[in-house]
C-alpha cells in the first residue's frame, strides 16, 4: 500500500499540494482513535483520499464490522439490493458473485432466498479465498463496500469487470465523495485508513466506461435506508457520532443513547426523509 499525494482517478489530477478541502480526521475504530489522517479532496474529480500509507493488516486484524451477524436490519438492506437486480432482469436461476462478501452474509442471505448458484469471493477470508472464482463468468457481480478500500480502484474495476458476462450486471455500492464533508469528524462514511479513496460519482462512472460499463440505475442513497424504524442510514450515522465516531460502539450497541438524546430518536422514526446523499449505488451494464 502507498501514500497518496497525487489523485489516481481523474484525467486531471489535483494533488495534496493544491487542494482546497482538506481535514485531519482520526480513526473510527477505537483501537486506533488516537492515529489522525489527512484527507484531502481532489480539484479534478471532486474524490477524496487518505494521504497517508498504513499497515492494513494490523487494521484490519480486529476491524468491528466484521463482527456483524445476519440480523433484521441487514435483511432490509440484502431485500433491497436484490430487488434492485432484479427490477433490471436478474433471475434467481442465475450465476451471481459478491466480490469481497467478508464474512459472507450476503451470501448466505442469497442462498436462503433461493439463489443456489450465488457465490462469494474475499481474499482476505479463508472461506471465501478460491482463486478459481477469478477465472469464471458470472451473470451479475456485486461489490458493496470494498472499492473504497482498494489501493486502485481503476484495476480494481477493471479485475471486478472482467467477470461479468456480456449483458450482464455489475452493481457498485461506496460512499458518495460528492456528499461528504471532510469536517464533519466521526462520519462513518470517511472511515481512515480503511477508505483509501473515496470516489466521486463522476470519477466512479467514467472509470467504469473505461470497462465498457454503462450505467443503467443510480440510487445515491444506502441500501439500508427504509421506513422501517431505526433502519436507516441517517439513524446509523448520527448513532456511531454520537458515540464519539466509534464503530466498536455500533456493533456492541448502547440503546441508552437513544433516551438521552431526542434528534437521535427522531431520527430513528423519520431519518428516511432526511437524506444525507453521501452513499452511492450505481448498476451498470456491461455492453
Amino acid at each position: 500500500m502507498a501514500s497518496c499525494t497525487e489523485c489516481n482517478l481523474c484525467d486531471r489530477p489535483g494533488t495534496l499540494q493544491s487542494a482546497r478541502d482538506t481535514g485531519h480526521v482520526p480513526s473510527n475504530v477505537r483501537r486506533f482513535k488516537e492515529t489522525v489522517f489527512t484527507l484531502w479532496r481532489c480539484t479534478g474529480c471532486g474524490s477524496i483520499h487518505c494521504a497517508e500509507d498504513a499497515d492494513l493488516s494490523s487494521y484490519y486484524a480486529n476491524y468491528p464490522p466484521k463482527k456483524r451477524k445476519l440480523t433484521f436490519y441487514e435483511r432490509i438492506a440484502y431485500r433491497n439490493r436484490l430487488r434492485l437486480l432484479e427490477r433490471h432482469g436478474f433471475r434467481r436461476s442465475m450465476e451471481l458473485l459478491d466480490f469481497g462478501c467478508g464474512v459472507g452474509l450476503y451470501v448466505k442471505f442469497l442462498r436462503q432466498a433461493g439463489l443456489t448458484r450465488a457465490f462469494g469471493y474475499d481474499h482476505f477470508v479463508a472461506q471465501y479465498k478460491k482463486p478459481a472464482r477469478l477465472s469464471e463468468y458470472f451473470d451479475a457481480v456485486v461489490s458493496y463496500d470494498v472499492i473504497e478500500h482498494a489501493d486502485d480502484p481503476r484495476a480494481f474495476l477493471n479485475m471486478v469487470a472482467q467477470r461479468v458476462r456480456r449483458g450482464g450486471l455489475l452493481a457498485i455500492g461506496t460512499p458518495r465523495a460528492d456528499g461528504l464533508s471532510i469536517s464533519n469528524i466521526g462520519d462513518p462514511a470517511l472511515n481512515p485508513p480503511y477508505h483509501r479513496h473515496i470516489l466521486s460519482e463522476a470519477a466512479l462512472i467514467a472509470l467504469a466506461r473505461e470497462q465498457a460499463l454503462e450505467p443503467v440505475h443510480i440510487s445515491r442513497r444506502s441500501p439500508y435506508d427504509s421506513l422501517v424504524p431505526f433502519v436507516n442510514s441517517r439513524f446509523s450515522c448520527r448513532y456511531i457520532q454520537a458515540t464519539g465516531g466509534l464503530f466498536d460502539e455500533a456493533v456492541e450497541a448502547r440503546p441508552s443513547l437513544l433516551f438521552r438524546s431526542p434528534a437521535l430518536l427522531y431520527l430513528a422514526f423519520f431519518g428516511y426523509f432526511v437524506q444525507r446523499k453521501d452513499n452511492m449505488v450505481v448498476l451498470f451494464r456491461k455492453t
